[in-house]
């Protein structure tokens, strides 16, 4: 039996299909180390669901806590699929406990949940030993997630750890399954945590960034076993959301043109990549002569209808990615927003007067596309005023009208957008 995928889709983007024999680690901070515990439960979750074995580590915590509180196995689908594997002898769960507390220890649990003292021999030797009971069973990938390799490393000598380690992922790659580490790299010393990380193949590295004063977690992939065009995400940081059900990573925007640039990059097969996104890079009179051309076909009230809906989805998706960044409010939210317009090339804007309160909002600027357009006898820019509209209906999630009152194209001095809330 294989399984190609963790069903992840930010490790399987960064993974590719799995053959088995891939030593991970998820590095963490101590504000992090909570969310890559969580993520790894995901990770075991769906190797049991696809009918793959795991053998779970963890230290001084009762089967039934960490099922609740660590595994966040809560929901009755996940139930399921957790007494499913307990019942076919798939799933081994190991209690390290001090010596003097496996006396107090009961198995209460069925045969998967094993009490281990804290020695480093015995644990190694439990671990094989519950990956071998499964493998007998069934000849299934076994995943074996070593919950807190900082506490081995706390309780024992280093390089003793670093030792047991090694032969733990020597094992795993020459029986094809898969190991899944957990440090906490604010809790021993750098050259540890780099030893460590060397053991791996693939490590993914949890922090937080603080923008405009505020935490943003984020996640990054720092080494990956491929040597596929999947490497142009090596050391970008990406902000997440993490749910009981799934792992998401939050589209990057950049909050100075600073940041757009230094983010940018070029692959030899010919993209322009930047936060991880696509982009073609035109001169303005291309984007004009197509519009031009878009209008011209199809007439100014038709094409005035699609493109500012066109814009309208623009700007949503401009706020979508704003508000589960950044978590400002509503007010922050739209100046962040026209800034944005401004860092991207979409010309100068800022809030003229009004407010989102008083249902009325002038927004003045220089559009950089109705500079380009040429001579007008009307208001050209309907795609902007479209991103303007949406921006404010995602805020609100109420319904907006946006015309542009005065237009660069026209001969003013300026563009002017008003916007109102339909009442």
């Amino acid at each position: 039996m294989k399984i190609e995928k963790i069903g992840i889709e930010f490790l399987d983007q960064s993974l590719g299909i799995l053959h088995h024999v891939f030593p991970i680690l998820f590095s963490a901070d101590s504000s992090t180390e909570n969310d890559a515990q969580k993520l790894a439960s995901l990770v075991a979750l769906n190797i049991l669901k696809n009918g793959g074995g795991c053998v779970f580590v963890y230290e001084n915590l009762p089967f039934s806590w960490a099922i609740k509180d660590v595994l966040y196995f809560r929901s009755p689908e996940k139930r399921r699929v957790l007494q499913e594997a307990m019942n076919e002898g798939r799933l081994h769960y190991l209690n390290i406990l001090l010596e003097d507390n496996i006396s107090n220890f009961t198995r209460n649990h069925s045969e998967c949940v094993t009490p281990v003292v804290n020695d480093l021999n015995r644990i190694f030797y439990e671990i094989l030993n519950a990956r071998n009971k499964i493998k007998n069973f069934s000849d299934v990938p076994v995943l074996i997630l070593q919950s807190n390799i900082s506490s081995l490393v706390l309780d024992f000598e280093p390089r003793a750890v670093l030792n047991m380690i090694r032969k733990l992922i020597l094992d795993v790659k020459i029986h094809g399954d898969l190991f899944l580490g957990i440090l906490n790299r604010d809790i021993q010393e750098l050259s540890l945590a780099n030893s460590l990380a060397h053991l791996a193949d693939y490590i993914l590295e949890f922090g937080v960034d603080f923008i405009e004063g505020k935490k943003q977690p984020y996640v990054s992939v720092t080494r990956t076993p491929l040597s596929t065009d999947d490497k142009k995400i090596l050391y970008k940081k990406f902000a997440y959301e993490l749910f009981e059900d799934n792992f998401c990573i939050i589209p990057t925007i950049p909050t100075s043109f600073e940041e757009l640039k230094a983010s940018i990059s070029y692959l030899e097969r010919g993209e322009v990549i930047a936060y991880d996104t696509n982009y073609i890079i035109a001169e303005m009179p291309t984007f004009v002569i197509l519009l031009k051309e878009i209008e011209k076909k199809l007439g100014k009230s038709e094409y005035t209808k699609i493109v500012k809906n066109v814009g309208r989805l623009i700007g949503s998706h401009i706020l979508k990615i704003l508000s589960s960044r950044f978590k400002l409010n509503y007010k922050d939210l739209l100046k962040a927003a026209v800034k944005h317009l401004s860092i991207t090339g979409w010309g100068k804007f800022n809030i003229y007067e009004g407010s989102l309160e008083s249902g009325r909002i002038i927004v003045e600027g220089s559009s950089n596309f109705a500079a380009h357009y040429g001579k007008s006898d009307y208001p050209v820019c309907i795609l902007e005023a479209g991103v303007l509209q949406g921006i404010l209906e995602e805020i609100s999630l109420r319904t907006w009208t946006c015309n542009e009152k005065e237009c660069i194209a026209q001969g003013n001095s300026s563009c002017k957008f008003e916007l109102k809330l339909v009442a």
